[in-house]
């Protein structure tokens, strides 16, 4: 017991931003006992380039590594803090495949781009890859369906989140006016109130971030926070939660 004691001590301590992901992630889904489970359109990814020097397709291909891959079925806070010291299992596949997308050949090379900086997120399903010409070595394919890309190189703090509007309109406050899904599994919250500062947005992007939120839903990362309401009848106001935007990824290729 030591001994795991001591590894999920050494693993906290090199991991800062991963704790703050925990607690935030915990924070929010505190009452959830879902677990991490696989989107009915597929599962979204964080997007690395593989750098390894050896002959493709085992090599020079992508890793994949879920979102929101430590925040299963966290029941309790000492659960949370075991799980820091799980990492997440990554997938490294040979080929990403746009087609479903539709994407042209300029929109591959510039979400391209935004993989080998690390400022993309895909969403989709790997399959094996199939066998063709003499090349029998296994490997494995991203069916990619989704796409999505940071607005800045904000460092991404909290848990992965799909912001919407819930439509409601209250005459008092905490009123659930957005909605909060957890990415990657089947587990959302109402929050009262939601704050893009943290983001460093520029004008054009605030714009477009709040149209998100009233159509298809904003991508981003964030951490919560307590806020208090307002009741114009003099009555005790209530307490609400609010998330703030750490990051913000919008949908790739954007609409026109």
């Amino acid at each position: 017991m030591n001994t795991i004691n001591s590894f999920i001590t050494r693993a906290m301590t090199r991991s800062a931003g991963l704790l703050a992901l925990l607690a935030a992630v915990f924070s929010l889904g505190a009452h959830a006992q879902t677990i991490i489970s696989p989107e009915p359109t597929g599962t979204t990814y964080i997007v690395k380039p593989d750098y390894r020097k050896c002959a493709f397709p085992m090599c020079g291909g992508w890793f994949l590594t879920p979102v929101n891959q430590y925040s299963v079925q966290l029941q309790t806070e000492d659960e949370a803090y075991q799980s820091a010291a799980l990492l997440p299992n990554s997938i490294y596949v040979a080929y990403i495949n746009y087609k479903r997308m539709g994407l042209t050949e300029k929109q591959i090379a510039e979400l391209d781009s935004a993989i080998h900086s690390e400022q993309a997120l895909l969403r989709g399903t790997v399959i094996n890859s199939p066998i063709s010409g003499r090349v029998t070595t296994r490997s494995k394919t991203l069916v990619a369906n989704g796409a999505w890309v940071g607005a800045n190189k904000n460092t991404p703090i909290g848990p992965y989140l799909k912001i919407s509007s819930t439509g409601i309109v209250c005459i008092t406050t905490p009123c659930p006016y957005f909605k909060a899904a957890l990415i990657n599994s089947n587990y959302s919250s109402e929050i009262h109130d939601l704050s893009l500062e943290k983001a460093l947005l520029d004008r054009e992007q605030e714009a477009q971030a709040w149209q998100a939120i009233s159509t298809d839903g904003l991508v981003m990362t964030g951490i919560t926070y307590e806020t208090i309401g307002f009741d114009e009848t003099g009555a005790e106001p209530g307490k609400g939660i609010g998330v703030t935007a750490t990051k913000v990824f919008f949908a790739f290729p954007a609409k026109r």
